[in-house]
């Protein structure tokens, strides 16, 4: 259904013959355009019509509340301030069947309810505003995600124009550090939303100030904006338009975690998700990775490069062979090994070679024999003659079944080749722009091609930035926050602690 088609089907839907006919076809109407208006949420037709007390609708969202809709015929504003009196307690959506022209709840000029009253009136036409809004300003999706989860007071065509091209400025005002805009969009979210709904937007709208540089001190408006972006406030920002922009994705993303970024339900890998994780390789952490090998799927183009995702509610970094896991913990790798043999220890020096990865012990193995392999120190083996003597006494079906590569000195990740998993020994983890390199040269045979590829997906990665990630992460965030605290001198204090 096109969007400017909504009133007419409506108003169509009442000339069924039969009057279940007509209930049935204005309930799909008004739910099709609800679900137009967010697509995330579900909506639940009931048994009931033009019901005083029960709904007509159901609105529910994953981790939400859910939020009753009414729908009203008769839109003269006495029988409606009734009406929404009666059901006033469930902060529900009354929807009117027929366009609301005056203020039949006696709100102020601009559609504001009173502030302790989150019922919202809305029409037809109000919320095709908001979605024809959505495909030409995508950032207004958010808003219109707000208004079926929170909104309140009126929401007529007026009123929906006005908050469109209010939010839409606001963020191109909060990209460009201006207060003007910013702050006239602070004062149509405040008026329009409950106070969750307001707290998220303000936060979202907080956040692109601040990534565009701006100081929170200086956010226009009194309102609190601690607190993170949320899953729903960040997912509408990976699905905006590409903003390539290094640092204000860096600022954006100080504050996630791997496992933040892993629970957003995203349909593609976005441009967006590559910029965002991108820039933040340093503070991004895991413990354990699982690389799955795959074919290419018919009719899928020719992949030559790396590109991050999200699948399995993890993130994963697809190149032309391989899909890489990253989770925090090796229980959290939702997806099953592929089993295989181990690797010879000459392929093992050579992939350890190519990226100069110290090897600090290996475990061979062969049909009847196990040999475990380290020095006294836990120095690199992977030149030890020592080593190379052992191997040349194995017969041609020994296998490197596990190698220990030590990063940043201390650090150990112990690789399982026959799983192709890689894991931190005992709480050890590893920021992305050094695990995701690391993994895939010592659990997989790359080619020149896919080396360039994996340094350019990691390219704004640098080691001196990420080394205190490595430890308590927690702790490291509270460092975060001092833009000029030196990573590099942190890392070491903590080693040598």
């Amino acid at each position: 259904m096109i969007v400017t088609d909504f009133s007419s089907a409506l108003h169509a839907a009442f000339e069924a013959p039969d009057p279940r006919e007509a209930v049935n076809r204005i309930k799909n109407v008004v739910a099709h355009e609800l679900s137009q208006t967010d697509t995330r949420a579900t909506v639940k037709k009931t048994d009931f019509f033009n019901h005083s007390f029960a709904p007509d609708l159901v609105l529910s969202w994953p981790n939400e509340r859910e939020r009753f809709v009414f729908l009203k015929s008769d839109t003269r504003p006495a029988v409606l301030r009734d009406d929404v009196e009666a059901i006033r307690k469930h902060d529900p959506i009354v929807f009117a069947l027929d366009p609301v022209n005056d203020n039949p709840l006696g709100m102020d000029q601009r559609g504001e309810s009173s502030r302790d009253d989150d019922t919202l009136l809305a029409d037809s036409r109000g919320m095709e505003v908001l979605i024809q809004s959505r495909y030409s300003e995508p950032v207004v999706g958010l808003a219109s995600s707000a208004v079926l989860q929170g909104g309140r007071g009126l929401l007529t065509e007026r009123e929906a124009e006005a908050m469109a091209s209010s939010v839409a400025a606001g963020f191109n005002g909060a990209q460009r550090l201006d207060s003007g805009a910013t702050a006239a969009a602070v004062a149509q979210i405040s008026g329009h939303f409950d106070r969750r709904r307001t707290s998220r937007l303000l936060r979202f709208l907080g956040a692109v100030w601040v990534g565009s540089g701006g100081m929170a001190s200086n956010f226009p408006g009194e309102q609190d904006m601690a607190g993170d972006l949320d899953g729903t406030a960040l997912e509408f920002l990976m699905e905006l338009p590409p903003i390539d922009d290094f640092e204000f994705w860096r600022r954006i993303g100080r504050p996630l975690t791997l496992e933040s970024i892993s629970r957003l339900h995203l349909e593609d890998d976005s441009e967006n998700l590559q910029f965002l994780v991108g820039s933040n390789l340093d503070i991004l952490h895991a413990r354990a990775c699982r690389i799955i090998e795959h074919q290419p799927e018919l009719g899928e183009e020719e992949n030559t490069g790396f590109r991050w995702k999200l699948e399995r509610e993890m993130l994963c970094l697809r190149g032309p062979r391989s899909t890489t896991y990253f989770a925090g913990k090796v229980d959290e790798l939702k997806v099953e090994a592929q089993e295989g043999d181990g690797i010879s220890l000459q392929e093992l020096l050579r992939r350890s070679e190519a990226r100069r990865i110290p090897i600090s012990e290996l475990e061979l193995a062969t049909p009847t024999r196990t040999v475990s392999y380290a020095t006294v120190n836990r120095d690199d083996v992977s030149h030890d003659e020592e080593l190379l003597k052992l191997s040349r006494t194995f017969s041609s079906t020994a296998y490197v079944q596990t190698a220990v590569a030590s990063l940043f000195g201390s650090r150990p990740l112990v690789c399982d080749f026959p799983n192709r998993t890689g894991k931190g020994r005992t709480a050890a983890k590893f920021p992305l722009g050094t695990f995701a390199p690391v993994a895939l040269s010592l659990l997989t045979s790359l080619t020149v091609e896919e080396r360039l590829a994996l340094d350019h997906v990691t390219r704004y990665y640098s080691d001196e930035q990420s080394q205190p990630a490595l430890f308590e992460v927690d702790e490291i965030r509270v460092a975060q926050s001092a833009p000029e605290s030196h990573y590099g001198v942190a890392a070491r204090n903590e080693i040598e602690s």
